[in-house]
């Protein structure tokens, strides 16, 4: 964390407390739903420190996913997910220089002193047969400070091949990753780290074992029932413009129930694993087969406790334009994509009009 993480509001449009009773009362109705199994439970976003959400929701506590979460330490494992090619990249995470694996191992290190608990580290992506030498480096650096490291591979066809996917093959042939507790939290280095998909191979191969699992996801972006041109909804795409995420109508909700619902395009491409597994291996008595869509996995509250629509959408609008000057930083340096800018020139563009569209003050002063 550096301190342009942090901004210093003079306002506030955002109902911490009423968010914090809220998310907790139905992450444990949730967690009470899979009380005869395993419950892999995702962490959607960054989970000790959630900056983003803190500079978009004038009013929230970064550490409020900790605050929530830490009181069940004592029942829960935790695996932190990166990905093979993010590591081969360098992936940048931050504006500064920081190195993929610096800002992984840094993140690990943290998670372990505030839940005391030592998390198994998931390599997803790998490829089985180029060993890129960046993963093993990783991967033995990790092992030799007594870290459990496993490695999930490319399965093709990823996600639409569900067959493929749930096979011997497919999930059946990932490392599985062992844990004697009954919750367990799935977080990693950011977007599109595996998170999900780690959490439905365990699924898999804990069926193999005899044991029974299911998924669910703490989720806080994008807001499921703001409208997707919504600044708050767009700063999310701004944030992930480098693994090229985009918000959607979850059109499995709308035909389930004839409800919008905003999500973002690999929750809703996944969900037909989901829909397979319902068909050939969740046990009957599973909470699983309640979902009807990628919007009933999750738990997100946090639209609820917005009191102030302005403020929000000035500070994501702020947002916006923060990430396209850190993606200018990246770009300059030679580590990134011009597409990355652009895409936030044209989400900028969609806030200002949405903005304008509802009278609201695009030079209000937050700070």
């Amino acid at each position: 964390m550096t301190s342009s993480d942090i901004i210093q509001y003079k306002v506030s449009g955002f109902n911490n407390p009423k968010y914090i009773q809220n998310q907790k009362k139905k992450i444990l109705e949730r967690i009470d739903r899979f009380k005869d199994g395993k419950l892999y439970f995702e962490i959607g976003g960054k989970f000790l420190y959630d900056a983003h959400a803190a500079r978009v929701l004038p009013g929230f506590d970064p550490v409020t996913k900790v605050t929530i979460l830490k009181e069940l330490h004592g029942f829960l494992d935790i695996f932190y997910c990166v990905k093979a090619e993010d590591i081969a990249n360098d992936r940048q995470m931050r504006s500064d220089r920081e190195s993929y694996t610096d800002y992984c191992s840094r993140a690990i290190k943290e998670l372990e002193s505030t839940f005391d608990i030592k998390p198994k580290i998931v390599i997803n992506l790998c490829d089985r047969i180029n060993h890129d030498q960046e993963v093993q480096g990783f991967e033995e650096s990790l092992s030799s400070q007594g870290y459990t490291v496993k490695r999930r591979y490319k399965i093709e066809g990823y996600p639409d091949s569900t067959d493929a996917v749930l096979s011997d093959t497919g999930y059946g042939a990932d490392d599985y990753v062992e844990s004697n507790k009954n919750l367990i939290l799935v977080t990693g280095a950011g977007s599109n780290s595996g998170k999900m998909s780690t959490c439905l191979g365990q699924i898999y191969l804990d069926k193999q074992h005899g044991l029974i699992s299911g998924y669910a996801k703490y989720e806080t972006f994008p807001i499921w029932i703001l409208p997707l041109n919504h600044p708050i909804n767009l700063a999310y795409e701004a944030a992930t413009a480098d693994i090229g995420d985009y918000n959607v109508i979850d059109t499995y909700h709308m035909e389930a129930y004839g409800k919008n619902s905003v999500n973002y395009n690999r929750d809703v491409d996944a969900f037909k694993i989901i829909l397979s597994m319902k068909d050939k291996l969740l046990d009957s008595t599973s909470f699983m087969n309640e979902y009807k869509s990628p919007t009933d996995m999750g738990i997100n509250f946090a639209g609820h406790a917005i009191e102030n629509d302005e403020v929000v959408c000035i500070a994501s609008l702020h947002e916006i334009r923060r990430r396209k000057e850190w993606y200018a930083q990246i770009i300059a340096r030679g580590a990134g994509d011009q597409e990355w800018y652009r895409k936030c020139e044209l989400l900028e563009d969609r806030a200002l009009k949405y903005i304008n569209e509802r009278g609201y003050n695009p030079d209000l002063a937050l700070e």
